[in-house]
């Protein structure tokens, strides 16, 4: 194998790895604190707020970061081509999250059930701003996501600093979604700099005929983020409305740790996308499956590992990433352990695989149906189980979602 052929895949790896380890190492000096400061009630609130917001991030953001990187990676060197690209999507997402937000303000008596959560929502739309701004798709369709790394890093950084400075007390919980703002904005302003300097894309009004356009060629993948959302995040809002704010924390606590190991092996998926979406230009559909057959292998083997190394290990993790008083998110923990192994798989054979192959259709109905199955598992088990229902839920659905992509991807009856 020539190294020089995949020097960008490995570069993009290891900008990936290095924001990874940033995520990872803050993580495990912020999480123990903040539960310690503001407990598993307060900490629930937050999430809940959080994860709202992050809703309004989901559907802002629509199919671009996958559609757009596919559009960037075969276009990159046309700059009037990218330049059209950029204002589109980020004259879309911005749309979306102003009709989003109105939308939630006057539902507000619905939506929040304390007057401090609603407060806390309209401080985190500046995470919503910072989230328009910041062209993570721009940056993986040139393959030059270094870019990516500085300005999340710096962004993770702030918000870190800031956590210990402003959050000294049990009352300064609500405070964490302001940090969150002042983060997310932080990297917006850096990106749209790096967009200008580096790619010499510049924002201007798009024209009407490019955002209807990015609309329709985003809306298959709209449809699969939203449904790999709904039955990731749908268990919050389950759980706070049938179990208790309590509930929300320990399962909010227990998917972080796992989200964090998740994050040490994706890098090298998300390195690949824009790179296999490059080469699988003008291949047959056969030939891409056999590439995605080889690559597959390893990565299932180190998330074999990863998994196995977090349920063994559990007691341990949840006492350094938690703290103490936080030991029953043990059996939480190991139970979503399987997640690490089934969600790197969906991630190749879905995302990397299928999408790049032209049935992010296909893709787009597995995902939608798990999600529907996650929320009748969650709802069905929520009265007995509290925050186990959300646990065991994700990993089903994973599981679910992994022998349907397979199925998609490697059924000979389905490639020509």
């Amino acid at each position: 194998m020539k190294v020089g052929k995949y020097k960008k895949v490995i570069e993009n790896f290891f900008s990936l790895s290095v924001l990874n380890a940033v995520n990872i190492v803050l993580q495990l000096v912020t999480l123990p604190y903040i539960l310690g400061i503001v407990g598993k009630a307060n900490y629930g609130i937050y999430s809940y707020v959080f994860m709202v917001v992050q809703y309004i991030i989901l559907f802002s953001t629509y199919g671009f970061n996958y559609s757009a990187t596919k559009q960037v990676s075969q276009q990159r060197d046309d700059n009037a081509a990218v330049t059209r690209i950029y204002n589109a999507v980020i004259g879309c997402k911005t749309i979306i999250a102003l009709v989003l937000v109105a939308a939630v303000v006057v539902c507000s008596n619905w939506v929040f059930e304390e007057r401090i959560a609603y407060k806390m929502f309209l401080w985190g739309t500046g995470m919503i701003l910072g989230d328009i701004m910041n062209p993570v798709w721009l940056f993986q369709g040139m393959e030059k996501m270094k870019y990516m790394t500085l300005v999340n890093s710096t962004s993770k950084i702030l918000f870190t600093i800031l956590v210990f400075f402003v959050v000294r007390s049990v009352d300064d919980f609500y405070l964490l979604i302001l940090l969150n703002s002042c983060g997310y904005l932080l990297a917006g302003i850096l990106s749209l700099v790096l967009a200008r300097r580096q790619f010499n894309v510049r924002l201007a009004f798009p024209q009407m005929s490019d955002m209807i356009a990015q609309f329709k060629d985003g809306g298959a993948m709209f449809g699969s983020t939203f449904g790999m959302n709904l039955y990731r995040n749908a268990h919050v809002i389950i759980l706070k409305h049938f179990a208790s704010n309590e509930a929300v924390g320990l399962f909010s606590a227990a998917e972080k740790v796992i989200h964090g190991f998740q994050s040490v092996i994706l890098p090298a998926a998300q390195a690949l996308f824009p790179h296999v979406s490059l080469r699988f230009k003008n291949k047959s559909v056969a030939e891409n499956v056999a590439l995605m057959k080889k690559v597959m292998l390893p990565f299932v083997g180190f998330a074999f590992v990863a998994a196995l190394f977090v349920y063994i290990f559990a007691p341990w993790i949840s006492d350094i990433l938690c703290g103490k008083e936080f030991t029953a998110c043990i059996p939480l923990i190991r139970i979503m352990s399987l997640v690490i192994i089934f969600g790197e798989v969906n991630y190749i054979a879905g995302i990397v695989g299928l999408v790049n192959i032209g049935r992010q259709n296909y893709f787009f109905r597995s995902v939608l149906i798990t999600g529907v199955v996650s929320c009748l598992i969650t709802l069905a088990l929520v009265g007995r189980c509290g925050a186990y229902a959300g646990a065991i839920s994700l990993a089903a659905s994973e599981a679910l979602l992994m022998v349907i992509c397979l199925y998609g991807l490697l059924n000979k009856k389905k490639i020509k």
